[in-house]
């Protein structure tokens, strides 16, 4: 549990995260005591990194995909849960305000994937966008490096997946169409509530429910086959939600829907506990409780095959909702079959201009 010595009665505004937990690689510790009336600085630092490779080998056996790329480090959305805030202390950053505030932003990860799917030794594939950090934040507005990427995909005819929270995703509809028409992409749209004041406390940045149904509206309207994401779903909070979302996401157009169970990591359930604390004082000690019981007695899982789903009563009886979700409103339909044909024969083409 949280040690009280690192709150407050302070809630900043637009922020998931309300404090910066110590880093576990830095011999240096954070001074949480400073006056009530100190003004935090919100504003965004983006810094310019240059990675040798952009695409990334994922070992999880809980996730589908064997690939993923992510073009920025950290996240601005700020959801206090995010179980990638522990990769910002890699960085020499707190997994807390740091990983809103502090992006690093890979500009040159169209030139990287361009060269990789050019490779002779590159086998196709499906690549993941995220996974660890959304590709539409809010930083994508200005830097565009998530429409670079998908216009390379598009140009190898290469499968791509998108998993995002922010409707910023229609804006490349365009291209997202073309891919569709190949059976070159898949759209997960994460909707965690439908609750507004519980959304914007807990992440803050991210689109509302509303916009995010009418981007699964537009983008399968689009022909492009959408999976709605409950991700996470947390007991005590937003677990009462599953067949209203069920319901929405299927009157929206999405052909399945998904989920997996709140586990706090590392850092993270220090920056749960104190969101919680403060912006659900009444809840907090229930919610906490439950998130511990749905996880096998500890609020953080790390092992494979339960970590996602849960273990105990409450997660076998969020499991049974969901399947009964998915029955009711006819979300059992699996995303279509990725062509895998079109890459490689699109390669040979190009080499024979040689």
């Amino acid at each position: 549990m949280l040690d009280n010595n690192l709150t407050n009665d302070h809630i900043v505004k637009g922020r998931g995260a309300q404090i910066n937990t110590d880093n576990p690689y830095s011999k240096h510790s954070i001074n949480y005591d400073f006056p009530e009336d100190e003004v935090v600085n919100e504003l965004t630092q983006f810094t310019e990194v240059h990675p040798k490779s952009i695409v990334n080998r994922v070992d999880s056996p809980d996730v589908p995909s064997d690939w993923s790329m992510n073009p920025y480090q950290g996240c601005e959305h700020g959801c206090v849960y995010c179980y990638a805030r522990i990769t910002h202390e890699y960085w020499g950053y707190s997994a807390g305000t740091d990983f809103e505030q502090k992006i690093m932003v890979k500009k040159n990860a169209a030139q990287l994937l361009n060269k990789r799917l050019g490779s002779k030794s590159w086998e196709a594939s499906p690549i993941m966008l995220s996974g660890n950090t959304d590709c539409y934040q809010p930083a994508e507005r200005k830097f565009k490096i998530t429409r670079k990427l998908l216009e390379v995909c598009l140009k190898h005819k290469h499968p791509v997946g998108i998993i995002t929270k922010n409707a910023l995703v229609l804006r490349d509809l365009d291209i997202i169409r073309e891919l569709a028409k190949l059976k070159l992409i898949h759209v997960h749209l994460s909707i965690t509530t439908l609750d507004e004041k519980v959304r914007r406390s807990m992440e803050p940045r991210t689109s509302s429910s509303a916009m995010r149904l009418k981007a699964v509206q537009e983008l399968s309207a689009a022909g492009v086959p959408v999976n709605v994401m409950m991700a996470p779903i947390i007991p005590g909070l937003n677990s009462d939600e599953i067949f209203e979302l069920a319901k929405q996401s299927k009157e929206s157009g999405a052909i399945c829907m998904s989920y997996t169970m709140l586990r706090l990591n590392g850092a993270v359930s220090l920056l749960f506990e104190d969101w919680i604390r403060k912006a659900f004082p009444l809840k907090a000690n229930r919610v906490l409780n439950l998130i511990a019981s749905s996880q096998g007695g500890q609020v953080s899982n790390h092992k494979f095959g339960e970590r996602m789903k849960g273990k105990g009563v409450i997660a076998e009886s969020i499991s049974q909702q969901i399947k009964l979700g998915r029955k009711k409103f006819g979300l059992n339909t699996k995303m279509p079959p990725f062509d895998l044909s079109l890459y490689k024969s699109d390669r040979h083409a190009q080499l024979n201009l040689f």
